[in-house]
């Protein structure tokens, strides 16, 4: 071999070995630049809501309150829902028993109407709900209808009733 050679060898093995080093080290990599700087989930999630901050915690209240009413009722054994989700309507009327009202067949108060075609049952309640030819729901072959205007005129009225009781300290 020529020494020629054997210089293009070494300086061929040492631009690989340079190579690799740089590589695998970080010395040469750009910095990460962005237009704009990544966000994270609370910005995302403060932007997602278009409600101004005040609005958003009064909201995060009233929900806080109407979660501890609902376990108020449900120890006084008068809220039953048939979803899973809270019911602001029964909560705010003093309580309702949905799953008695299913089983009556004489209609339900709205919220639990509009969360039952949403597929928010409750198990044991989604088990006996099926659809008809005009794809409306039935429980247990009947059709689930919404409270009829008297009755929500009274529960409406209960709701009033509640606002304007005095409660004594």
């Amino acid at each position: 071999m020529s020494q020629s050679m054997v210089q293009r060898l070494v300086c061929s093995l040492a631009l690989v070995g340079i190579g690799y080093f740089l590589g695998t080290s970080d010395i040469l990599q750009p910095s990460h630049t962005a237009a704009q700087p990544p966000s994270t989930n609370e910005d995302e999630q403060n932007q997602a809501i278009p409600l101004a901050n005040e609005t958003v915690q009064q909201i995060q209240m009233a929900s806080e309150a109407l979660t501890q009413a609902m376990e108020t009722l449900r120890l006084e054994g008068r809220y039953n829902p048939a979803a899973v989700p809270m019911n602001p309507f029964l909560i705010l009327t003093g309580g309702g028993d949905a799953i008695e009202d299913l089983e009556q067949g004489n209609g339900v108060d709205p919220i639990t109407f509009a969360q039952l075609y949403a597929g928010m049952a409750m198990r044991e309640v989604g088990d006996e709900i099926s659809r008809d030819e005009q794809n409306r729901l039935l429980y247990k072959g009947r059709l689930i209808r919404m409270y009829s205007i008297e009755r929500m005129q009274k529960r409406y009225e209960m709701h009033q009733r509640i606002l304007e009781k005095r409660i004594l300290p």
